[in-house]
């Protein structure tokens, strides 16, 4: 039930649990369609992960918007001194995208996304995590 109440300033603050989650449920699916955008991406990552040898158990696919404050962290942490201002000024979205150690992954997911990183702690397979709109989601590498 939505409730209102004031802050610290003394202003009206609106809390509604349910619209809350009903955004959250909209920027899960919204990490879908970046997932259909990068398709090409993670055919490639999935191809490239198949000839290293490399085992679901070890790494994930990832795609990582930069311009997401989540993302940018874990670009950040992947790709150190990459310089994103440049896609940004061809008018393109950066996204960080390749193969990363699942275990260094899971971490950060525990971070700010306690839903993803459950389904990736329990997913089999080559996982794909989408780190967008604020929120992470994990797709299977088909």
């Amino acid at each position: 039930m939505a409730t209102v109440e004031r802050d610290d300033q003394g202003n009206l603050v609106l809390i509604d649990p349910d619209a809350v989650a009903m955004i959250h449920a909209v920027e899960k699916h919204n990490c879908k369609l970046t997932l259909e955008a990068n398709r090409d991406r993670v055919s490639h990552f999935r191809q490239r992960f198949i000839d290293r040898g490399d085992k679901a158990d070890d790494v994930v696919i990832v795609l990582a918007n930069v311009n997401d404050r989540n993302g940018a962290y874990l670009a950040g942490e992947l790709m150190p001194g990459m310089d994103w201002q440049a896609i940004r000024d061809q008018g393109e979205i950066p996204f960080a995208r390749g193969l990363a150690g699942r275990d260094g992954v899971q971490v950060f997911l525990n971070s700010f996304d306690d839903a993803a990183s459950k389904k990736l702690g329990e997913f089999d397979g080559l996982a794909v995590v989408v780190v967008d709109h604020g929120v992470a989601e994990i797709f299977e590498s088909t």
